[in-house]
Parts: C-alpha cells; structure tokens; sequence
C-alpha cells in the first residue's frame, strides 16, 4: 500500500490559510503491468507525476461484487478517487487522468 502525506492547497481566493488533502485510489489489485493499457495505472501515474498524495484501495480482478464502490460512487467501474470530505470522482480514466495533470483534481465539477 502506498501512502504520502496530503498535499498542502489554499483554501480559498485570497486565503492564508492552507488545508491538507490526501485522496483514495480506489484501483484493481492487479494493476502491475504499468502500461497505458490498464486504466487504473493510468490514474495512477497521473497522480504520481502531479505529486498528489493518495492511498490505493485494491479491488478484486472481474467485476464482480463491489458493495463499497457502490455505495461510494453509485456504479462498480474502476478506477475511482475518493476525496477526503468522502465524496468520489469517476470517469474514464483517460478524462481522470488528463484533470489530474492539469491540476484540476480538486476543483469541483463543471457544468
């Protein structure tokens, strides 16, 4: 399992204050071949070139039953990051992956 620190954002236009994020990768446990093939290593690396700290939460290989990633994010797709005020992000991991290296990850969804 992987785990950094959260990262460090202001909070707000103007803000001194600073807030510290650690988000959740929720991904499939077989994530090892590293290629751009594998949607959820794509997130993945995503996050490893933007800096963002996360922790992975590995699901079982097939789409079987996924209870938890139900209830998080309403649907069984991985992969999926899970923010620290428990609220989820899913889409396909090349969108995922492109908010990420622009640094949008934290922003909230537009129209």
């Amino acid at each position: 399992m992987r785990s950094n620190r959260g990262r460090c954002l202001t909070a707000g236009a103007g803000r001194a204050r600073l807030r510290c994020v650690a988000v959740k990768l929720h991904r499939c446990s077989w994530t090892f071949l590293h290629t751009d093939l594998d949607a959820c290593w794509r997130v993945q690396r995503a996050l490893d070139e933007r800096g963002v700290a996360y922790e992975i939460v590995k699901h079982g290989y097939g789409k079987g039953p996924r209870t938890r990633l139900e209830a998080l994010s309403g649907q069984r797709l991985l992969p999926v990051i899970e923010f620290d005020d428990g609220t989820a992000y899913r889409a396909e991991s090349r969108t995922m992956a492109e908010r990420v290296r622009a640094g949008r990850l934290f922003e909230p969804p537009g129209p």
